[in-house]
């Protein structure tokens, strides 16, 4: 009889979970929730975490808090989403580097993309774009080649940094083209882009939006897009597999994680908010004019999509030899 009673208790405790779920995702949100961002204010994750924040906030009637923790690589922003409470209060965008490549690319990493985090949605794509200053006589990739080709010290690359996605694309360019490419790290993009509108460095990959103006200016010129499709933006622009080189090619991704732990229920509100937010016609205007490509999927999707890619990144880490202690 008690083995009978204990049978039924723990069936009905089951079958009542499901509505418990329901019931905690419905009152969810009920207070201030805060975004954490790895990065300084202005760019493009901060800029992706402040109009989704707000969309949020409108639709959830509750406040929304961007937190900007740069440094460490993102270790700052990551130890802070790790020390607190697994109740979706707490969230962080972090981009292809932070929650891809670091994981390589350090050494010693204080934390653990998958162990750590619950993933929550990607949400948006931005393709990489090659430049070159108007001083650097070259129209198309087998132009710059044939340059770097005839230059005994070949050219020089920018990038934002050791281990981002301007330096990896770059050795992926190098390997493909046999040239002899010097890479040159500056502290983020927008040091990389003074520095390649001054004339001082050769060439460039990095996002798309930051580069339009100096192309409508003229101060820059666009090479191609390191990537399998045109840009929206720029249609005419080639790419580099158009160009010959198919497996120079990098979008970059940024995406939204709650602390590992986090109730299931919780994780499907949040992606439902955010997906929400990315629909808003507003939304979707002012992202397409930086070069934003919306791309929300679901909890497991993101999660199956972050393991892919540190795996892919993980190996043209490897083999660039890029290290961070």
């Amino acid at each position: 009889m008690k083995r009978q009673r204990w049978i039924s208790m723990t069936l009905l405790a089951a079958a009542c979970l499901p509505f418990a779920a329901d019931t905690l995702a419905q009152a969810f949100p009920s207070r201030q929730i805060t975004i954490l961002v790895p990065f300084p204010p202005g760019g493009p994750t901060d800029q992706l975490a402040r109009v989704v924040g707000q969309k949020i906030s409108e639709s959830t009637g509750q406040p929304i808090v961007v937190d900007n923790r740069p440094g460490g690589g993102a270790q700052i922003a990551a130890a802070a989403l790790k020390q607190a409470p697994a109740d979706g209060y707490t969230l962080m965008i972090g981009d292809i580097g932070a929650l891809a490549i670091n994981p390589t690319l350090y050494q010693t990493l204080s934390y653990d993309p998958v162990k750590d985090f619950a993933p929550i949605a990607l949400m948006i794509t931005m393709p990489l774009m090659l430049v070159v200053p108007q001083n650097v006589p070259a129209g198309s990739i087998r132009e710059l080649v044939a340059l770097a080709s005839a230059r005994p010290a070949g050219l020089n690359y920018a990038s934002q940094g050791i281990g981002t996605g301007g330096h990896l694309v770059g050795e992926m360019f190098k390997a493909a083209s046999k040239t002899n490419l010097v890479h040159v790290p500056f502290k983020g993009g927008a040091a990389a882009l003074n520095e390649i509108l001054a004339g001082r460095v050769d060439l460039l990959f990095d996002g798309q939006g930051g580069f339009l103006p100096h192309l409508r200016s003229g101060k820059l010129k666009p090479l191609a897009m390191a990537s399998t499709k045109r840009s929206l933006l720029v249609p005419d622009l080639l790419t580099t597999a158009e160009q010959g080189y198919p497996d120079v090619a990098m979008n970059v991704w940024f995406g939204a994680v709650a602390r590992a732990g986090t109730p299931p229920a919780l994780i499907r509100k949040l992606n439902e908010e955010i997906a929400l937010a990315m629909k808003k016609p507003d939304v979707l205007e002012r992202f397409g004019a930086i070069g934003f490509e919306p791309a929300v999927n679901r909890p497991d999707e993101f999660e199956r999509f972050m393991k892919d890619e540190i795996l892919r990144w993980g190996a043209v880490v490897k083999a660039s030899g890029a290290r961070v202690d």
